[in-house]
């Protein structure tokens, strides 16, 4: 199965190539991140060195502001390829670790958007009230990275932290892929969005989906300004209405993991009829921006 808990609906700092020459401290620098909530540390934290801390230890460390390999996704799947389906599901988000959402930010900003208030996670069918044991969390707030329909992606804060269950676990996210494209790989994604008869799916429905290489795509595009080295094209519009904000997946088989590595961000109005690829953003050209709002998150 495919796991991936989701969603309905800065003082003088290093910069993203800080030198991480130096790890002997991590030990005693992640004791110190996990301990960031303690009322006894949060002036600390509120300081420019505590600050810089928690961004070293993002980047430099294995930092427990996300979720180890072995505590996110799950591993490969035992079952047909149709399991895949089998992921907590709502209108585009993708739980990145207790407090956080991934998500598009043209799911919170866009005027027409229906500017969602609340997260619903460890759900599948949405017509069936009892099918699995889900909790609702409200948005305390949100980030985006300046959104422009190039700059695609967002960062919610739930207002509590998410108890982890065998329904509800963190996604993994594509450090060791960060400049990856997957030209030429196929990706799972998955949503709730229309299908191509018009109507909204109950389930999740996962597709795989080829990566089409950027040249191909900016064609399909019409040399639109919006097929950038930070998107990813794939497929033949599999992605539709409702799936914005929805996972793209690379599966690994060296670690047996699925890695969110994309985020559903548009495409042709005809949905599954088209051979225009869907555009994602691509999560690894964003890893620095993510870590650093969730380590300046003061939660």
């Amino acid at each position: 199965m495919l796991w991936l808990g989701v969603i309905v609906f800065a003082i003088c700092t290093v910069d993203g190539q800080s030198n991480c020459r130096s790890r002997n401290d991590c030990p005693g620098y992640l004791e110190l991140a996990r301990r960031k909530t303690d009322p006894s540390l949060q002036l600390f934290f509120a300081t420019g060195l505590g600050k810089e801390l928690l961004k070293f230890t993002n980047r430099c460390c294995k930092s427990s502001l996300f979720p180890t390999e072995e505590e996110c996704g799950i591993a490969e799947p035992s079952g047909p390829v149709n399991d895949l389906q089998r992921v907590t599901m709502i209108c585009g988000g993708t739980l990145i670790n207790r407090r956080h959402v991934l998500t598009a930010a043209q799911c919170l900003v866009l005027p027409n958007s229906e500017n969602p208030k609340y997260a619903r996670l460890g759900e599948y069918d949405l017509n069936v009230e009892d099918d699995a044991k889900y909790i609702e969390l409200g948005f305390a707030r949100f980030e985006e990275a300046g959104f422009d329909f190039n700059r695609d992606i967002a960062v919610i804060t739930l207002d509590s932290d998410v108890e982890f269950n065998d329904f509800i676990r963190p996604a993994c996210l594509p450090f060791n892929y960060e400049d990856a494209d997957f030209v030429n790989q196929h990706l799972a994604v998955v949503g709730y969005g229309r299908t191509s008869g018009g109507r909204s799916s109950r389930v999740p429905v996962a597709a795989v989906v080829p990566v089409v290489d950027l040249a191909t795509c900016k064609q399909k595009y019409l040399n639109s300004k919006r097929i950038t080295d930070a998107v990813i094209c794939a497929g033949e519009n599999e992605a539709c209405v409702g799936d914005g904000g929805s996972p793209l997946n690379y599966f690994d088989v060296n670690t047996n993991r699925f890695y969110v590595v994309g985020i559903a961000a548009f495409g042709s109005s005809a949905c599954g009829e088209s051979d225009v690829p869907s555009g994602y953003t691509r999560v690894g050209a964003y890893l620095g921006w993510i870590n650093d709002t969730i380590s300046n998150d003061e939660v």
